[in-house]
């Protein structure tokens, strides 16, 4: 795995190399060709802190192992937990997640077997193309140099963006989507010939994968469309003919996930074509992101907006997946601020970049406002932001005073180092270890209760500190059975309209608080995190013990 992983690293760091030589035209390590250098380094460092140390930091994330393990079932049995084959959407925990991440990861789990690096690498590998495009693209348009340096320097050390690329939330795929068709825009728009078509019809492609990506895109992306459509029009960059064939492209595309949409809100069950499942989502993702359901839309409009404020300067949601506190998702008021100024310079441009970067910024606006501040709803925004920021940061260089930018790249970088520090030290316990998070020691532990082929393993749920109701979730990453098992043993096996169980996983049973053992004939085991007090267990004190960092496992063979 350790190979697959730097051995893509390589070639990242290769491919990017050989771009900046060949836009160029020089040798990239030569006399004075300082710029190229430059560009190359950042790109190493933000390739570097995106793959290192991947397989246990952070860990297992919950709705990470909930995807994770619908594409191992996919990769092996063609189903996903609820026995649907090949489901346009995963049914997951009633109302998701979406699909689309599976099927990207799913060659990798084939591959490598269902664990952290092999779930992570699709996100990782996204992430990596979308570097290597963002600085092919500032290349080919031929942007400012220092405008280019600062655009890419701030995108490779965004906390946000460094966090989303080591590990694979579904969510995170849908802003690289879009990144990767606004890069593709703008090398059409300046592209020649059958070349020009060729961009854009890949732009709408990807815009189109979106909606497949995140339900909450498929509010933004109406508006997003109908505005570039208008701009592209206004400025004469396609004919008719054209148009009609990039809307022929985006039907096309979206039109399996409209049915999708229609089943949710017309249809009494899922439906099969082909082999593809069109499935009946058990609840609605609506209710918890949005407030668009609110019995009184203007009370809890001003409420949200009272939190987007506080989400703005204080920079996180308190999911420590999502943000580090006192970094946030753009470096907190240093992120406000070179939004603020680079509001300003930007609107000073008159390029498609700039008005592009522009539409999708205030295209996502209206998502914004009737979505609850979490980090990963506003994905969509923050690559506009974050071009915005360079923006920003160039706007310091303008002013002429060589200082000023120097003294703002300095303290920025110096924000970089603390975040990483914070990342990997100060909060590396609760990246691993809380909430929503599993350690990889889970893993190892589970594995030794496999070894000693145990019948039953009992465990203490109250010792845990993730989710009591859904900590089977984390047992089915690190111990997947077949779906078809997986329905068996659940407390409602086959139940069409429950996915999840509480009680009952495969081997395992999941103790309530002062639950005891009454089993304890054959090969059983308990399990619990570490610091359960043994001493009360007097039905286990013949039992023999594996402990590591974080969690006991008593057993009988």
């Amino acid at each position: 795995m350790t190979i697959i992983l730097y051995g893509l690293l390589l070639f990242f760091l290769l491919v990017g190399g050989y771009v900046i030589q060949k836009e160029s035209g020089k040798a990239l390590f030569g006399k004075h060709n300082r710029f190229n250098q430059v560009l190359f380094i950042i790109l190493c460092v933000g390739l570097l802190v995106r793959y290192f140390n991947i397989g246990e930091l952070p860990g297992l994330q919950i709705d990470e192992a909930m995807s994770g393990y619908d594409t191992w079932a996919l990769a092996n049995y063609g189903t996903d937990s609820a026995l649907n084959s090949w489901p346009i959407y995963l049914i997951g925990y009633g109302t998701g997640p979406n699909a689309l991440y599976s099927y990207l990861s799913l060659p990798f789990v084939k591959i490598m077997g269902l664990n952290l690096i092999s779930t992570r690498l699709a996100m990782l590998s996204l992430s990596s193309i979308t570097l290597l495009v963002v600085m092919w693209t500032l290349l080919k348009l031929k942007i400012p140099r220092y405008l280019s340096l600062a655009i890419f320097f701030v995108l490779t050390i965004s906390p946000w963006h460094i966090m989303i690329s080591r590990f694979g939330l579904d969510a995170n795929v849908a802003p690289h989507l879009l990144l990767l068709a606004f890069c593709f825009i703008q090398l059409g728009i300046e592209a020649l010939g059958k070349r020009k078509m060729i961009f854009y019809s890949f732009s709408v492609f990807l815009l189109g994968l979106t909606a497949y990506a995140y339900i909450a895109t498929w509010y933004f992306l109406p508006i997003f469309l109908v505005l570039i459509l208008i701009y592209f029009m206004k400025n004469h960059l396609i004919d008719t003919k054209q148009m009609i064939l990039l809307m022929a492209i985006l039907v096309v595309t979206i039109l399996p996930i409209l049915l999708f949409a229609f089943i949710q809100y017309f249809g009494e069950e899922s439906i099969s074509i082909f082999g593809i499942t069109f499935p009946k989502l058990i609840g609605s993702q609506n209710t918890g992101q949005t407030i668009l359901f609110q019995e009184d839309f203007l009370s809890a409009l001003v409420e949200n907006l009272k939190r987007i404020v506080v989400f703005i300067i204080y920079g996180g949601d308190g999911l420590i997946f999502s943000s580090i506190p006192g970094f946030g998702f753009i470096y907190n008021l240093a992120g406000v601020f070179l939004v603020g100024i680079g509001l300003r310079k930007i609107n000073q441009e008159n390029t498609h970049f700039s008005k592009i970067t522009l539409l999708w910024f205030w295209s996502c606006i209206p998502l914004i406002l009737i979505v609850v501040p979490v980090v990963h709803h506003w994905n969509v925004i923050l690559f506009p932001m974050t071009i915005i920021m360079g923006y920003g940061l160039y706007a310091l260089y303008s002013f002429e005073k060589v200082e000023v930018f120097q003294s703002s790249v300095s303290v920025l970088t110096i924000l970089f180092v603390l975040f990483l520090f914070n990342y990997t030290s100060k909060y590396k316990e609760e990246q691993q270890d809380s909430t929503y998070m599993a350690p990889t020691t889970l893993g190892d532990v589970l594995t030794v209760g496999n070894e000693k082929k145990l019948e039953t393993i009992y465990v203490d749920r109250s010792s845990f500190k993730q989710l009591k109701n859904w900590t089977f979730i984390f047992f089915r990453f690190y111990d997947p059975i077949s779906p078809e098992a997986y329905q068996a043993t659940r407390d409602t096996p086959y139940d069409r309209l429950e996915n999840m169980t509480i009680k009952h996983y495969g081997r395992y049973v999941f103790l309530e608080d002062g639950e005891k053992i009454e089993d304890t004939e054959g090969s059983v085991g308990y399990l619990g995190h570490s610091g359960t007090d043994l001493d009360e267990l007097e039905e286990l004190k013949d039992f023999e013990t594996y402990e590591n960092k974080d969690f006991v496992l008593l057993y009988k063979e």
